[in-house]
């Protein structure tokens, strides 16, 4: 091999790398963005099974135990009848690059993002 055929080479790989890295990069931001949509749905239903049960939303209760730190889940306080909830989901780390910010969910289901250039069903349906 000659010293130009291994300059073209190196050349082509730095092409294919200038194009992958990005692409590769967005994907990982969705994955972990549909582990944090994940994370919101378990608490979601766990909150609704408790207020089948008690009559009311415990946040207290439905912590996600797992090893995702891509993500924090915090809930908003509810209301003084404890009627009511609002869920988080903040980018910590790395996921912070994340293009949707911040997602929420609250007890009737309603979506949302915190970032305002972006549509919350773009975010939401993991595009």
């Amino acid at each position: 091999m000659t010293l130009i055929e291994l300059v073209i080479v190196v050349a082509i790989m730095a092409i294919l790398l200038t194009l992958a890295v990005p692409n590769y990069r967005s994907y990982t931001l969705r994955v972990h963005r549909s582990e944090a949509i994940r994370m919101l749905m378990q608490a979601s239903m766990c909150q609704e099974r408790i207020h089948a049960n008690q009559g009311i939303y415990d946040t207290g209760q439905c912590r996600d135990v797992t090893d995702q730190q891509h993500y924090q889940l915090t809930y908003i306080p509810a209301d003084a009848l404890v009627q009511s909830y609002s869920m988080v989901a903040t980018p910590a780390d790395t996921q912070r690059a994340d293009p949707c910010g911040s997602l929420s969910l609250n007890q009737n289901g309603a979506r949302g993002i915190s970032a305002t250039n972006i549509s919350v069903i773009k975010c939401w349906n993991g595009r």
